[in-house]
């Protein structure tokens, strides 16, 4: 290999960047690019129309961050397990446990190969995260803003997961409803709605999920992006609260969240491209996307009036 191909920016900017940060992208990648092929091969992107190509993603989007949270407990074991509650034995069993079906899920989920049990399962593992380790920790400190969040986001993916569960079952594909449909309507409406409230209050910090971080001067418009997102969660919120015009409103959700992903999000990854945090900011967002597109997909089609 020559040496003025060892030392070009690109292959010195991959070699700068850790492996764990490189196998999260690796996987989740792989996921992504799996789900896209599965939904070329099937015909799913050409048979769908206007906004439905976007719900078509949602899988996608939701699985792909998740294989890389996955690859990050075999990565990350030691600090994986040291979040997990004192009282629940054998931290490092269940930090490699939870990974493994994190993976599991998220291939399952892209090639539609047991599709409503991994869904099914993704949204039990995720109402346990909120209520065996984010509602504690917020208890705690009730004050804590940033930790609310948390458990609201932990909880946003239980609805989308479940949403995904609903839309695989055989009365939903009959009457267009279900009681899980309705629990992840819930589920996201709540956090959607809180989002909006904390968007208002702070819009110097990033959109979409209002963590523990001010969005850098350099990102072009900075808090006109929370803001509209505020505006647009606050209109959805309450549509899906009441359950009117469901499909359209979580659907404009889902394309505000990746509009802020590709503004946002995708520019601080780059920036932060050799640290985790930088990434996982991004990953965190997009399955955000993917959860809110995946409720889409289970709520029902407006009725055309004659």
């Amino acid at each position: 290999m020559s040496g003025g191909l060892v030392n070009s920016p690109a292959v010195m900017a991959l070699v700068a960047i850790p492996s764990q940060v490189i196998w999260s992208y690796f996987v989740g990648g792989v996921v992504l690019a799996i789900g896209l092929v599965t939904i070329g091969l099937r015909g799913d992107w050409q048979n769908a129309r206007g906004l439905d190509k976007l719900i078509l993603l949602g899988p996608l989007f939701y699985a792909a961050p998740l294989a890389a949270f996955g690859t990050e407990h075999f990565t990350l074991t030691e600090a994986i397990a040291s979040i997990i509650p004192a009282w629940i034995p054998w931290h490092q069993f269940w930090a490699y446990f939870v990974g493994a079906c994190f993976i599991a899920a998220a291939l399952s989920m892209v090639t539609r190969i047991q599709a409503r049990l991994s869904a099914s399962l993704l949204a039990l593992t995720f109402f346990l995260f909120v209520a065996l380790m984010d509602t504690p920790a917020w208890i705690q400190n009730p004050r804590d803003r940033f930790a609310l969040t948390l458990a609201l986001r932990e909880l946003s993916f239980s609805g989308g997961a479940l949403a995904l569960a609903a839309s695989r079952n055989g009365q939903w594909r009959e009457s267009g409803t279900h009681i899980l449909a309705t629990i992840a309507r819930y589920f996201v409406a709540i956090p959607v709605l809180f989002f909006s409230f904390e968007q208002f209050l702070h819009g110097n910090y990033v959109p979409a999920i209002p963590l523990n971080r001010v969005t850098p001067e350099w990102i072009y418009g900075h808090a006109i992006w929370t803001y509209l997102a505020a505006v647009v969660y606050a209109v959805a919120g309450i549509l899906l609260l009441i359950g009117k015009k469901t499909r359209a409103a979580v659907t404009w959700v889902g394309l505000t969240v990746l509009f802020v992903e590709l503004i946002v999000y995708v520019p601080i990854g780059v920036v932060e491209r050799a640290s985790l945090v930088g990434f996982n900011y991004a990953a965190d967002t997009l399955m955000f996307c993917g959860a809110v597109l995946l409720l889409a997909g289970a709520m029902p089609r407006e009725k055309q009036k004659s």
